[in-house]
């Protein structure tokens, strides 16, 4: 394995959602493609990273602690961390999927150079985003974090509408996100991109059988779940040297489930 190819060794890292699943995945390779990593959850990380700062992506106070423990000086960028909806809020599941992270991305933009890249976990979940864009395009279009969390406090009903609720809505919001974004900073140099997962053997997925029936997390899974590894691997590949021309896409890992459907319904026609 060339170290050129992957481009970490030295590099500083930031990647949140590192205590367990694909973040932590994500964190053992980086670890032995000899990146510096700053480990941010609400979790401690289990493995020695460079420095492990505690974070709750909900709370805007708690993000700015954790960026003042940073780096000047930051590579790459890895959002792993999420809730999976039930038996959290909408309003919660929306607040630290999509915009804790908008905050820690957007606050750590001056510290990216050219040459620096963003990865964010989204979602088989979020692949109609552009259908339900009008629903929530004024959020997107909020500036900040205090403005985000005004906007979904004002209208609750408003996610609830969505199939999937708040879940759902911070995945489509992600995957626009990631696509407003890629413009604009490919012009400094900087590439961000979204991974979105079928279904894979984590800690939360108890969590979406329980809110969602086993019968349908299978449903996303071809032949079997996946693994962390299989999520994590991917994703670090979309911040290395070798995806250098990669921006702005959606990466969807998933054995074959997109394809499967969309064949299906070329079939129905």
């Amino acid at each position: 394995m060339k170290e050129s190819y992957w481009g970490y060794k030295g590099k500083q890292v930031v990647i949140d959602g590192a205590a367990s699943g694909m973040g932590l995945a994500a964190t053992e390779m980086l670890l032995e493609l000899g990146a510096e990593i700053y480990a941010l959850d609400v979790k401690e990380v289990p493995v020695k990273t460079k420095k492990y700062i505690p974070v709750d992506l909900g709370k805007k106070a708690s993000i700015d602690e954790a960026l003042q423990q940073l780096p000047r000086k930051v590579d790459s960028i890895f959002c792993c961390a999420g809730l999976p909806g039930p038996p959290f809020s909408d309003l919660d599941t929306v607040m630290v999927n999509f915009v804790g992270h908008r905050h820690l991305i957007e606050s750590l933009l001056p510290r990216l150079e050219a040459g620096g890249a963003i990865a964010i976990i989204s979602s088989l979940g979020g692949a109609n985003w552009r259908a339900n864009l009008s629903k929530y395009r004024e959020l997107l279009a909020t500036p900040g974090f205090d403005e985000a969390q005004a906007w979904l406090k004002a209208d609750p009903a408003r996610l609830a509408a969505i199939p999937g609720g708040g879940y759902t809505v911070s995945k489509e919001c992600i995957n626009a996100y990631v696509r407003m974004k890629a413009g604009e900073l490919i012009e400094k140099g900087i590439r961000i991109n979204s991974l979105s997962p079928a279904s894979t053997a984590t800690p939360l997925l108890s969590a979406f059988i329980a809110a969602h029936g086993e019968e349908m997390i299978k449903s996303y899974a071809i032949g079997r779940y996946a693994t962390a590894e299989e999520m994590g691997h991917p994703l670090v590949f979309l911040n290395s040297n070798m995806a250098s021309f990669i921006n702005g896409m959606d990466l969807q890992i998933d054995n074959g489930f997109m394809a499967i459907a969309e064949t299906q319904m070329l079939s129905a026609v």
